[in-house]
């Protein structure tokens, strides 16, 4: 599941080196002023979305009864969820960053990646999230 976690970030690395080494030509997408706000504005409002989304689908009645039933399947399928949601931002927002030069997505970038490190997938946060307790063993 930490592969899930590490993916997206790895392709933004690739993505801010190709650019930065000129390999890849930033600021290549020219588009009108009208379709520029239009598409900032559309990725602002899907990246205020997906954080909350991300940091309480397990709250959710649906996500919880779900557990309730199949603990670890859930686990399972809901982590990798909230970890691709948040990730996909990640890159979406550094390839538009790039690609237009426009700083509120490098922003968008960089709190998504923060956002990520609230839901890291360790084996703590996992037992914790299936109401497994940790016993030391004597």
């Amino acid at each position: 599941m930490k592969a899930y976690f590490w993916t997206p970030i790895a392709i933004a690395v690739v993505c801010v080196v190709l650019f930065e080494t000129d390999i890849l030509i930033p600021g290549e997408l020219q588009m009108s002023d009208q379709a520029q706000f239009m598409m900032l504005t559309i990725v602002e409002l899907m990246t205020l979305a997906a954080i909350p989304l991300a940091l309480y689908l397990f709250k959710m009645k649906r996500v919880k009864s779900q557990f309730v039933k199949r603990p670890a399947e859930s686990l399972l399928r809901f982590g990798i969820l909230r970890l691709m949601i948040l990730g996909a931002g990640v890159v979406v927002n550094t390839l538009l960053y790039y690609m237009t030069m426009s700083v509120s997505y490098g922003y968008m970038a960089i709190i998504l990646t923060i956002a990520m490190t609230f839901v890291y997938p360790s084996r703590q946060r996992c037992d914790g999230e299936l109401g497994v307790e940790n016993r030391k063993e004597e």
